[in-house]
């Protein structure tokens, strides 16, 4: 029976921040009462796998990063890493393509650093000027002002326009769907702002790590990283279900859209917050807001506008995913890896091809391809004024002319859209992120989390619900030893 003592706490969101912070939030303080509003009839946000045997197809993610172990954890403590896979060990390389020829990732190239000289030198990718020019990254001063920059400003002055336009711009893209020349090097890649900072530059920064830890070092930067991800056996479906069922007895409520959230009335009552569904209202102690910052600037909008109207800057990009099941023998070209990433310079409207049954076993038949063809992105809104009839046209065309497909029709296919899905973080971002927390930390018991602010990964994702949580609990524990 609940304790009507203990406190109570609302979490709207039921994607996998909201299902984590739940999780985290239970583990922490067992007697809290907790009810995770969710709008649609299902959990897991943007997480769905499609089912249709003997396919087993991902709408959105199809692995999560395990160098940044909080999705890890989460899988541990709910007792679910006996589902997780590898990638496959057979074709762990991507490919690039470059004027027209689908060219190998120089291995040793890790986003935007350099770490072998040899494989850069043997590229085909780059021409020599543009070699030595990245190579020559060792002898670039270091930056003095600690102010943001753009990704693409970064990449440029430290390895030279032609290995940013041929490599890190198509990578970065692939990653973020974001314009380089908007994109915020500190909130996305931190880590060699950082190294250019304490060693003066990207090659010196691996060659001080590769002297303090050589191991650790060729894990990191070995190309494409493969061994640092995983995903579930069965589909990210599966694992969003393990979640839902690893919650507190009857906590998640489906088909329940908050319509507005509202301060209590300042009387003895210890309830803080009035969440409003179209069929009725709540009080609760604590509230975490784990939907797309859109969303969470909306329901502040009355009670936060200044928060509201922080959030409402943080842009989101619309891409759309078409996705299509060829026979092996249909393809021409190379398809021995897990994906292509195509640059802006080529002038495709496609901005990578996911070779995805390539990556993980049990998606399709082994004589058969499962490619996920992305498009749209910040670079190219206009992608999604097109029909579906139109975007799997671009996508065969697109297939044709790169992998050299010659089938008349695709086994299965389908176009999976989303619209404003994808969070922007523009130069800038940390700074008026830190300022937008510091003004929701002194709104009381109230926390934000997802995708929207410090990471749009899913291990960032669930990293961002257990810090809401601790700070969360943290505060409630202190009002009511306040009031006991």
């Amino acid at each position: 029976m609940p304790n009507s003592n203990a406190p109570k706490v609302a979490i709207v969101g039921g994607g996998v921040a909201g299902l984590a912070a739940a999780i985290h939030l239970h583990r922490l303080a067992p007697e809290t009462q907790i009810t995770i509003f969710e709008a649609s009839g299902r959990a897991g946000g943007v997480l769905e796998t499609i089912y249709d045997s003997p396919y087993l197809i991902e709408r959105s993610a199809d692995n999560f990063a395990t160098l940044l172990p909080d999705a890890l954890e989460l899988c541990k403590l709910t007792g679910y890493t006996d589902q997780l896979i590898s990638p496959q060990q057979n074709g762990r390389q991507a490919f690039v393509l470059s004027r027209g020829r689908i060219l190998p990732i120089p291995v040793g190239f890790s986003l935007v650093q350099p770490t072998r000289v040899w494989p850069i030198l043997t590229t085909r990718v780059l021409s020599w000027p543009g070699k030595f020019r990245m190579l020559g990254e060792y002898f670039v001063t270091r930056r003095d002002s600690t102010e943001d920059e753009s990704l693409q400003s970064f990449a440029t002055r430290r390895l030279g326009r032609e290995a940013f336009e041929s490599l890190v711009e198509p990578i970065v893209s692939g990653i973020f769907t974001a314009d380089p020349a908007r994109l915020s090097m500190q909130a996305t890649l931190p880590q060699f702002v950082k190294m250019e900072r304490e060693h003066g530059g990207l090659i010196r920064g691996y060659l001080a790590a590769r002297r303090e830890d050589a191991a650790a070092v060729s894990r990191r930067a070995s190309g494409a990283r493969y061994d640092q991800f995983t995903a579930p056996r069965l589909g990210m479906s599966h694992w969003i279900d393990h979640l839902v069922k690893s919650l507190p007895t009857g906590c998640l409520q489906l088909n329940q859209p908050v319509v507005s959230i509202e301060r209590a009335a300042a009387t003895n009552s210890r309830h803080s917050w009035l969440v409003k569904t179209a069929a009725n209202e709540q009080k609760f102690d604590g509230l975490i807001l784990a939907t797309p910052v859109q969303h969470s600037a909306r329901m502040l909008s009355s009670v936060e506008p200044t928060i509201a109207s922080n959030l409402s800057q943080i842009e989101y990009a619309s891409s759309a995913v078409v996705v299509a099941i060829v026979d092996r023998r249909d393809i021409r070209n190379r398809v021995d890896g897990f994906g292509l990433i195509v640059p802006a310079k080529e002038r495709r409207p496609v901005l990578a091809i996911s070779y995805t049954s390539n990556k993980y076993a049990g998606r399709a038949p082994d004589d058969q391809l499962l490619l996920r063809i992305f498009l749209g992105g910040a670079t190219h809104p206009e992608v999604m004024d097109n029909s579906d009839d139109e975007l799997i046209a671009t996508a065969s065309q697109q297939l044709r002319e790169i992998l050299g497909w010659s089938g008349t029709n695709f086994r299965w296919q389908a176009v999976v859209r989303w619209s404003q899905a994808m969070p922007q973080y523009h130069v800038g971002h940390n700074q008026r992120l830190a300022e937008t927390m510091e003004r929701v930390r002194a709104a009381g018991p109230i926390r934000l989390c997802g995708a929207g602010y410090s990471g749009v990964g899913i291990p960032q994702t669930i990293r961002s619900a257990r810090i809401a949580v601790e700070e969360l609990s943290k505060l409630l524990d202190q009002s009511f030893s306040e009031r006991s």
